[in-house]
């Protein structure tokens, strides 16, 4: 019955939908505005949304890398041609509300400090990036001498005088792994 039934079948009738040239990208940290740089470089608009008040993400920070490079520098630089690039939108202060639509038509509401925007995008990016984890081995948050790597990097480049006087550091690898 279903091989005679197929024979009777009419196929699906195709038809174009138009789509929507802008794209949302979610996030502001390196990742996202590199990703929103490239998109507006091959002319559509961007909807870049960050959540926090400032771009730069966890990038901002780090100071350098090991082989020497300075991330501020690169994170400034990378920001200035978020705001001077003509096709990115930026809203600070972001949260994604509702998403409709279907492929390469939705319809994103954001909440922001420009008060309730709809954006009208074909293509999506997240790049929500990471968080540190915290840990809860070890005195971390008991004793101010047990920090993570990135606390001890922010300290370092602060000079803090705790750390140029230590007589010694231990650092503990994969904490809170089993």
């Amino acid at each position: 019955m279903s091989v005679a039934r197929a024979g009777k079948l009419q196929p699906l009738q195709e038809f174009d939908l138009p789509v929507n040239k802008a794209a949302l990208v979610v996030g502001g940290g390196i990742a996202g505005m590199t990703c929103a740089l490239s998109i507006a470089e091959q002319g559509h608009p961007v909807h870049l949304v960050e959540r926090s008040k400032d771009l730069g993400g966890m990038a901002r920070r780090i100071h350098t890398t090991i082989e020497g490079m300075d991330v501020e520098t690169y994170v400034d630089n990378l920001i200035r041609k978020i705001y001077q690039h003509p096709s990115i939108y930026v809203l600070h202060d972001a949260t994604i509300i509702d998403v409709a639509g279907y492929v390469g038509n939705f319809v994103t509401t954001v909440e922001s400090e420009r008060g309730t925007t709809q954006i009208k995008h074909g293509a999506s990016v997240i790049a929500i990036g990471a968080d540190v984890y915290e840990p809860t081995e070890y005195l971390y948050g008991q004793d101010e001498r047990v920090v993570t790597h990135l606390e001890l990097s922010e300290q370092i480049a602060a000079d803090d005088e705790k750390v140029a006087s230590a007589q010694s550091v231990v650092m503990i690898q994969c904490v809170g792994l089993p």
